[in-house]
């Protein structure tokens, strides 16, 4: 089964999709093949790792309950027969969706398959020796290279018949600096559904200004504690809408009980110029599929529109339950985990601000730049998120840099106190998102620069 090409594999499942009715029960299988390298460079250490083609299938029918069965993608596919029973009127046990077909593969512009190891390891250890010699106050320097590249096949019995095939780079900087007794840094990050050419895009200007913010950081001043206005960039958006009110709207969490956003279907949850997204199907950003783990054709979610709560995020078995429509949000780690409700590229609209004036009508502020960290609180609906640094606003004006700021509070408190929304293009930054700490799965998040009022912010 490891050798054979997307017809072959395609017939195969075939074959066993039709041992199973859909009019009696639901049946999908997904083959799911995943190849990594990982390079990170520090001081003291140079780690490297290559995985090819680890390759798996998964299987499933819904009874009342997902009875599901992976194997190696060389086992023997018969085990499925075996192990998932044929059974009689339970097709309606779950909706049934739209068949579709699909043969899609991004092609990277330098494919890093043809890439070799060492070309890879040069080019990390290019940006580390770039970076560490850039000032002598650049005391420690961490460089991180992840690149995937990820196929999955889908058959069902609704008949869906779908691959795609997507690679995945990314590139964390991390320039640390020390004078005197202060030790401190900012970062640089660049991701996307891309190839090796991730490179030709970090250019020695984009390490400068990595440099030059981290040593910026050396001055920065502890952030005041209290209630203040506040601006918030892409990043620190993106963490409010990702961690802080994302994770309440996976509709698990909603028929389990455990999302304080349940009850605020269709009402107001945030400013009425505020909207929100979750969005799979933007091209070439590291969270963006055509179709999730379960043939969802990847869609466009608006899950606020004008601060008003219009959907949750779904999977086939939540949607179902709820009489949704599903966008595409049951995804997998991999063939050897679970299906769970899972956000894409989760972002805030754009506004009719600009930046300017949002900090100008600002007598005393915070600003809030670069997210390093957020906590999910899906049950009570509080909000911890930090930034790694800000700016102190004073009389209009962006002036004192300050070190890591928390924001905390309620979140529908926070979101229904944003007063403008800038009209910046649309930022979205990667990352992996977990299902609590397991079941990791890359996501990206952002928006423009949101201004809140009375927010209540410490030093982080």
């Amino acid at each position: 089964m490891i050798f054979l090409n997307y017809e072959e594999i395609i017939t195969n499942f075939e074959e066993i999709t039709n041992h199973y009715n859909r009019s009696d029960q639901y049946f999908d299988i997904l083959y799911d093949s995943i190849s990594s390298t990982n390079i990170v460079k520090t001081p003291s250490a140079e780690n490297f790792s290559v995985n090819t083609k680890k390759s798996g299938i998964v299987a499933r029918s819904f009874l009342g309950s997902w009875k599901e069965v992976a194997i190696e993608a060389s086992g023997d596919m018969n085990i499925i027969k075996t192990k998932i029973p044929k059974v009689s009127n339970n097709g309606n046990l779950i909706a049934e969706f739209d068949s579709w077909s699909l043969n899609k593969e991004i092609k990277s512009k330098i494919d890093p398959a043809n890439v070799p190891i060492d070309e890879k390891i040069k080019r990390v250890r290019e940006i580390y020796k770039y970076v560490k010699n850039a000032d002598e106050r650049i005391i420690n320097v961490q460089v991180k290279y992840l690149e995937l590249l990820i196929e999955r096949i889908f058959v069902n019995n609704e008949g869906c018949k779908l691959r795609q095939v997507i690679p995945r780079t990314r590139v964390f900087v991390v320039p640390i600096a020390k004078e005197g007794s202060v030790v401190d840094y900012d970062y640089f990050v660049k991701s996307g559904e891309i190839g090796f050419e991730i490179f030709d895009s970090i250019e020695n200007e984009v390490l400068d200004q990595a440099v030059k913010n981290s040593l910026a950081m050396l001055k920065a001043e502890l952030p005041p504690a209290g209630r203040n206005t506040i601006i918030l960039d892409s990043q620190m958006a993106g963490l409010i809408a990702h961690e802080s009110f994302g994770h309440g709207l996976e509709a698990d969490q909603i028929l389990r009980d455990r999302s304080y956003l349940k009850q605020h279907l269709n009402k107001q949850v945030a400013s009425e110029i505020c909207t929100i997204y979750d969005t799979p199907s933007i091209e070439k950003k590291l969270g963006s599929y055509f179709f999730d783990d379960e043939g969802i054709k990847a869609g466009h979610n608006i899950l606020v529109e004008n601060g008003i709560l219009k959907n949750f995020i779904y999977d086939r078995r939540t949607a179902s339950e709820l009489k949704a429509t599903p966008q595409g949000n049951g995804r997998r780690e991999s063939f050897a985990h679970p299906v769970n409700v899972r956000m894409s590229n989760t972002y805030f609209g754009s506004g009719d601000y600009k930046l300017e004036e949002m900090i100008s009508e600002i007598k005393d502020g915070v600003m809030l730049v670069h997210g390093f960290f957020g906590m999910e609180d899906p049950l009570g609906g509080g909000m911890q998120c930090t930034s790694k640094k800000g700016y102190l606003i004073k009389n209009g004006e962006k002036t004192k840099i300050l070190k890591a700021t928390a924001l905390s509070g309620d979140v529908l408190e926070m979101l229904k106190n944003i007063d403008a929304v800038s009209k910046d293009v649309l930022k979205l930054d990667g990352g992996t998102c977990g299902k609590g700490t397991e079941d990791m799965v890359p996501v990206t998040s952002g928006g423009s620069y949101l201004r809140a009022k009375n927010a209540l912010v410490s030093p982080g």
